[in-house]
This record gives structure tokens, sequence and C-alpha cells, in this order.
């Protein structure tokens, strides 16, 4: 997993993560290092995670998995980083970042419907206006204290920062009465022309029952985001996880869903500061001409973007629920399809290059006795207790007793583990970088911000008394002017 980013100095970085799964069975990242970059293009890029895979003695043919965002430099099908990649280690499979997927689902869906739309334009008009003036952001303050309202500020609403409109939405939503009392107060006394247009956008009736509908519909769709974020998650996961998210944003299409019957009940309580007039019959237009068009958008975007490859697919072949009973008819074919599938990929001979150019043959994965193991395997699903998917992959790359039976299906499920869902740590590791190499610290060596990064990214939250007396006897061996 990698990405760039531009630090304050105007370097650009390419941040570098691994992921394996450890002893435990359970998949893991670690950040490996940052490395400065001449340019921003996709050999440049490749050079560099050549070079430094090189240097770690990495074996780059032994890449299973890769991912990136969905900028053309690092995705492109011909040119990009991972088609480069592949030419290396063929095997390799290519997943766009799900988080990327998932914002790229909900603006697209936003942008669509003109009633939403507006609303965001609306909140970044709002944010600007209290953000660039404290004596604004004062102001309110003094609203909400005087309210009793939680002393929220309004955050910045991004197409591009992850879960950046459920958090807006939220703040704004519990301060709606003290924001649009507030903008009046400001124009009176100022005659701000954009506090005036800004209340009276958020006066709109179709304005508050939007916020109602976010309030809702974000955070379901903020709940999968954090899912696809942690770590251990791994790409069976994905589908159950979608489709659970698109069954609960059908509740939102519901005449009395939860969303309406929160707005009705705090309709008094806003009519009285806001002077908005609401209505069955206005609630019910908007539920009819936005809502419903908003979350149709939002589920076939969603729906269009999380289509699994058929091999991502066909590793839910492992999943012990699926499986037939061993009486019925389907039992004897169960999963054969899915593993020629596999076989296909993992289990073929790929022409491939080395970093150098030279062309070679790279040997398949998996063997042709996949389809023997499988039967056997199959078998042994049937009998077991039907546990959950992740479990049964954990199994197999745990267990001794079965990797030497099993040795095809455990190498498979070792792939699975290890292929990236997200490139959420990536993200992260550049918010470490801006707090360590900041305006201030602008001088900061290449070796000394990658040792710090280090630091942050992977030193747990405790140290046991070991682990401090170890770095305190390092710290020691140098000398000092003050020992510690």
């Amino acid at each position: 997993m990698a990405d760039e980013c531009t630090d304050v100095t105007t370097t650009e970085e390419l941040s570098i993560f691994f992921r394996w799964v450890n002893m435990d069975g359970q998949p893991v990242e670690h950040f490996l290092d940052i490395v400065p970059l001449k340019a921003t293009d996709a050999k440049t890029i490749y050079s560099a995670l050549v070079e430094f895979m090189k240097d770690k003695n990495i074996q780059i043919s032994k890449l299973v998995g890769m991912g990136f965002d969905g900028a053309a430099t690092f995705s492109g099908k011909h040119n990009g980083v991972q088609s480069l990649l592949k030419k290396i280690s063929p095997h390799a499979l290519f997943v766009h970042c799900h988080c990327h997927l998932l914002q790229l689902a909900c603006v697209q869906a936003a942008n669509a419907t003109s009633g939403i739309k507006h609303v965001y334009i609306t909140l970044t008009t709002l944010w600007k206006f209290f953000h660039y003036s404290p004596k604004r952001a004062e102001s309110l303050k003094a609203v909400q204290q005087v309210l009793d309202l939680p002393e929220l500020k309004v955050v910045k609403p991004s197409d591009t920062r992850w879960l950046s409109h459920e958090r807006c939405v939220k703040a704004v939503k519990a301060s709606y009465s003290a924001i649009v009392t507030a903008l009046n107060n400001i124009y009176e006394q100022t005659h701000a022309p954009e506090a005036l247009g800004i209340s009276k956008a958020l006066c709109r009736p179709s304005t508050l029952v939007a916020i109602y509908l976010l309030d809702y519909v974000l955070p379901q769709v903020a709940k999968l985001s954090r899912a696809l974020q942690t770590e251990r998650i791994d790409l069976t996961a994905i589908t159950p996880l979608v489709d659970a998210t698109l069954n609960t944003l059908d509740d939102a299409m519901l005449p009395a869903a939860n969303w309406v019957l929160e707005l009705m009940d705090a309709k008094n309580e806003i009519e009285e500061v806001t002077d908005i007039t609401l209505t069955t019959e206005s609630i019910a237009t908007f539920q009819g001409q936005v809502a419903e068009p908003f979350i149709r958008m939002l589920k076939a975007n969603i729906s269009s973007r999380f289509i699994s490859q058929d091999i991502v697919s066909s590793f839910g072949i492992f999943d012990p629920k699926k499986v037939p009973a061993a009486d019925s008819s389907d039992f004897h074919t169960y999963g054969e399809d899915l593993i020629d599938v596999l076989l296909a990929h993992y289990g073929a001979e790929l022409p491939a290059k080395t970093a150098g150019g030279d062309e070679y043959t790279k040997e398949a994965l998996i063997s042709r006795e996949t389809r023997e193991e499988w039967k056997t395997f199959r078998s042994y699903l049937s009998k077991k207790p039907k546990g959950n998917l992740h479990l049964q992959l954990k199994e197999l790359t745990t267990s001794d007793m079965l990797s030497e039976i099993f040795p095809n299906i455990s190498t498979l499920a070792n792939i699975c583990l290890s292929i990236p869902v997200s490139t959420a740590s990536v993200e992260r590791s550049f918010s470490k970088m801006k707090l360590i190499k900041t305006r201030i610290r602008n001088r900061i060596g290449q070796s000394q911000l990658s040792y710090l990064m280090k630091i942050a990214m992977e030193t747990p939250e405790t140290l046991s008394s070991t682990q401090l007396n170890d770095i305190i006897t390092v710290w020691n061996k140098k000398p000092r002017r003050i020992a510690v």
C-alpha cells in the first residue's frame, strides 16, 4: 500500500506500508518508510517502490496484492503504478481503496440530487463564514451558551475528506437554532449580506428537512467507512457489510422513517426560533422529490462501485455457512467452478519481468492438486460447526495440521487475508507526518522524519517497564550531557 503527499516544504513524500498475516492468523499493516520523490509520475513512483523493496530485501515477485487510491498515476490499467508492478508480480491483485470508492459514491449521489447539492453548498458557505472570523465564531458560541446548546464548531465539509460531511451535518443539526440566531444577530449589527443569505437558506423548510435526512443517512455510510478502515478487515467481509448498509438505507425512504419522526418531535422548538413552518405535506413532498431519488442514487452508486472481482468473490467458498449439506445434490459440485477461477489466476505460470527488465516465467502460487484438496476440505467444512468465514481463514493460516493436509488451500487463505481493503493506514501516516514536520520544524532531515514516523505509527499505546528500561539503556549508551 502506498500513496504520495506534499509536506510543508513542498517535498513530495511517498508513504509505504506492507500488509501480511501474522503468527496469530490476523492481517496486520505496518509502516515501513517514507521516501522523497523527485516527481509524481507513475514511473518515478514505481522506481522508488522497486528501489525501496530491493534495499529492504523484499522479494517483489511474492506480492499478492496492492492497494492504492483511484488516481490514474497509481491505478491506471496501462501505465499506472499497479500495471508496472504487475509486470514483475503478475499474480498480484490490485484493489482500489474501498474508502475512496465509498466517498466517491456519496459525493456523486449528492451532486446528482439538486436538493442535497444545494444543502452541501450552504454548509460550505456556513463553515467559511464562521471559520475565517473569530468575532463571528465568538458570537455563535455566545448564542449557544444562552440557549444551553453544546458549543460545537461548524466542521469543514469536504468532498475528499472521509466522513467530513457526516460530522458537519451532525454539528449543524445540534446547533441549528443557535446558528440561525447568531446569523440574524450578526446581520442586525453589521448588515453583512452573507449572514442574511445563509440565514435565509437555513430557514427554508427543504434545508432543514435535508439536514435531518442526512443526519440519518450519513452515519449509516460512516459506519461502513469506519469498518473498511480497520486493519483486521479482509476482502470477504466487504459484501456482507455493504449489503447491510444498503438495507438500512431503505428504511430512510419509509413514510414513518426515524428521521421523519425525530423532525416532527423537534418541529415546535425549531419553528419558535427559525420561523420555519413544517407540515406533514411538505415533508412528504420532500421525501418523494428529494429523499427517495437521493437514496436510490446513493445505493446505485455504492452497488456499482463495490462489484467484487471474480477472484475476490471466489474466496467466499471457504465460508462454512455456504457449504451445502453432505447429503444434498449440490454438495459434490459445490465450489468447483470457483476453485477453477482461483486456479486460473494463482495456479498459472505467467510471463513476468525482473526489476531489471529481463523476461522470465513466474511460477504458480498453487498447484493443480488444489482441486483434489478442495473436495476433501469441502467435506471437512460440512462436518464442522458453522462458524464465520474470517475465523475459518484464520484457522487455515494458523493450524499446522490443516496447512500440512491442505497446503494449497492454506496458501489461498493467506493470500485472501494479505490483500489490502483500503489505504486508511497510509492516510493516517500523512496526518502523523504533518504533526511531526511542521512549519517550525521544516528543516528536519529525511532519515529523522522516517524514524519519528515509525515511532509515531508503530509504538504501542502502552509500554511495559521492561521496554522502557531497554529504551533508557540504549539512550544512555551514547555520551550525553544529561543522564536519564
